[in-house]
């Protein structure tokens, strides 16, 4: 009896260390969205509902599960929400969440780290997550937020790198971010800021978000619906435009703008926005394509956080029963920051 007791003492600690895969009990079961039919813009009632669904059971090496405490809605979560429906299974790429399961291979997480990253199929109870780009969450961002900064925060550390970030604070650049108060604008501004831009132009519309914006460390905000922000530009003023907008023609309209040696990389959209086929000598144009999930800046993103270089900004928090009333908002195109999703 006695060496009974003692090998369930011994199995109940190696849970608690977290050499177990769970402390927690996970169901069998969990609600996902889905769509469920075709789905266009404005209009999400009919394409978007909740299901319940098994819940991931680990596989391959290299992945965990995780209890997803947050997500968001980012435009790229329409987009595929419209083109793919029902074949891409459980939309949602954000996520912040605890693990609850860790599989082989994966020795830098345990059962109940808190982490973050994108994924796929985050709009659910839990998810899938691979280990190796998967971060821990900064100590100073709540759970129920943390979910709304992977996708635009990876973008856009990984957009302003290809820029040349950071940048030596003494050359005093002019970094243009074409839209200033959506997911990638107000965390771009902060970046920008982050990584040594001397001065930071940028564009909204309304007095109160120009003042969001401005509060965010934007130098000059150009409200959009008096005046196009390239044309606010003295000619050869430009360092690096980051076109997180990608409105038709703004690369031309910037050209005569930019600096010899500057960068204009464009984040392609839904706005038919294109490089210029016509660029001027000695500016460097890229096209972003996909964000590519990295480890480097989760943990980039991480330090600026804990240092208070950067902050979230979350317009309204819905629950997965409400995702068509969080799609619908979202696909306005004037959210200030992210929408959360909370399980």
């Amino acid at each position: 009896a006695h060496m009974n007791m003692a090998i369930i003492q011994f199995s109940v600690l190696l849970v608690v260390m977290g050499l177990g895969q769970t402390v927690a009990q996970v169901p069998a079961t969990m609600s996902a969205v889905v769509v469920t039919g075709p789905c266009s813009r404005p209009n999400f009632t009919t394409c978007l509902s909740v299901v319940q669904r098994k819940t991931p059971k680990l596989l391959l090496p290299g992945e965990m599960i995780v209890k997803i405490n947050s997500s968001s809605i980012n435009p790229s979560d329409i987009d595929v929400a419209i083109a793919v429906g029902k074949a891409f299974g459980v939309l949602g790429v954000d996520f912040a969440g605890e693990v609850v399961q860790v599989g082989k291979d994966c020795p830098k997480h345990a059962v109940g780290d808190l982490v973050w990253g994108a994924s796929k199929g985050t709009y659910a109870d839990f998810a899938f997550a691979e280990c190796g780009i998967t971060g821990s969450v900064p100590n100073n961002v709540p759970m129920p937020v943390a979910g709304t900064v992977p996708e635009v925060g990876m973008t856009s550390v990984e957009a302003l790198t290809k820029c040349g970030a950071p940048w030596d604070l003494a050359k005093n650049l002019t970094v243009v971010i074409t839209s200033g108060s959506g997911g990638t604008g107000l965390i771009g501004v902060q970046l920008a800021k982050a990584y040594g831009a001397g001065r930071i132009v940028t564009a909204t519309s309304g007095a109160a978000n120009i003042a969001l914006v401005k509060s965010f460390g934007a130098d000059v905000v150009i409200d959009y619906k008096v005046q196009n922000i390239f044309d606010a530009m003295a000619n050869e003023s430009i360092d690096v435009v980051y076109d997180n907008y990608g409105e038709k023609g703004s690369a031309d309209r910037a050209m005569p703008k930019m600096k010899d040696g500057s960068v204009y990389l464009l984040l392609p959209g839904g706005e038919e926005g294109s490089l210029s086929k016509h660029p001027k000598p000695g500016v460097k144009q890229i096209n972003y394509g996909e964000m590519i999930p990295k480890l480097s800046a989760l943990n980039q993103l991480k330090t600026f956080f804990e240092a208070g270089k950067l902050h979230t900004h979350v317009q309204a928090t819905y629950a997965l029963n409400q995702i068509t009333e969080a799609f619908a908002e979202s696909a306005t195109g004037t959210v200030v920051g992210k929408l959360a999703i909370v399980p």
